[in-house]
């Protein structure tokens, strides 16, 4: 696992405590939700077919950045 710096203090993400996985009420805009705060990514449809702005878009996976 790659070490993490703020300002100078080394820190390991993994002992960061994560949101939970259970269902909380909330109010957005106006609207009420019971969702997780931890949402998990969706799984990719490449039949699917996304329109945004007049531009037709197709799901795929996003290759990994190559961070330094």
């Amino acid at each position: 696992m790659t070490q993490l710096h703020y300002r100078g203090v080394s820190y390991d993400p993994a002992n960061h405590e994560q949101p939970a996985r259970t269902p909380v009420v909330h109010v957005y805009r106006g609207q009420r939700f019971s969702a997780p705060l931890r949402h998990e990514p969706a799984a990719v449809d490449p039949s699917l077919t996304l329109r945004y702005r007049g531009h037709l878009y197709h799901q795929h996976h996003a290759a990994p950045s190559q961070q330094g």
